[in-house]
């Protein structure tokens, strides 16, 4: 019985030295044992706030590993940091499988705002068109598209200074173009 004893111990030894040789190679080499997603940050805008410090707004990627797929392997998420502080992420925030680069502007009473578009894992065709003001740590819904080239002409718009068209609008005017080149 005592070298049934002895051999597992001799065992369990090289195990334990075999998994701590394994995990210092792993971690010379730079990777981990457990995957971890992969943060990237697609997009970066400063925001001016009247008077109070500026805000930093982030729009990032996150790509789970394979071997956690969730039921969205890339995700998008908004990011903002005011002057310096900690990073903090909307809890309510629509999740994201694919967005547009963010787009500042100056309000008229000074202070900042950041725009983009996304498209909510909710909804395969439609876009969402969100804005983020200085002083809210969530992006608010302004108006859903039916498409991300219309998302890209509403941000264009407000890029340009001019006002974002209603959903009723847009169509009208998508309308009239295809129209006038003889497609509708």
């Amino acid at each position: 019985m005592s070298q049934v004893l002895l051999g597992v111990r001799n065992l369990s030894f090289r195990i334990a030295v075999f998994v701590a040789l394994a995990a210092l190679l792993v971690w010379f080499l730079g990777g981990s044992f457990l995957a971890r997603p992969e943060v990237i940050v697609h997009a970066t805008a400063m925001v001016e706030t009247s008077g109070e410090g500026q805000v930093e707004v982030s729009l990032i990627q996150i790509v789970h590993p394979l071997s956690s797929v969730p039921s969205e392997r890339s995700i998008f998420q908004i990011e903002t940091r005011r002057d310096g502080g900690a990073i903090t992420r909307c809890p309510t925030q629509d999740i994201l499988r694919g967005a547009t680069n963010l787009v500042s502007v100056t309000a008229a009473a000074g202070s900042g705002e950041v725009w983009f578009a996304g498209n909510p894992s909710t909804d395969l065709a439609a876009w969402r068109i969100y804005r983020i003001t200085a002083d809210a740590q969530c992006p608010a819904l302004m108006l859903e598209v039916a498409d991300r080239l219309e998302a890209e002409r509403q941000l264009a718009r407000i890029a340009a200074g001019m006002p974002m068209q209603t959903a009723q609008q847009a169509a009208a005017a998508r309308d009239s173009v295809l129209r006038a080149s003889g497609g509708g």
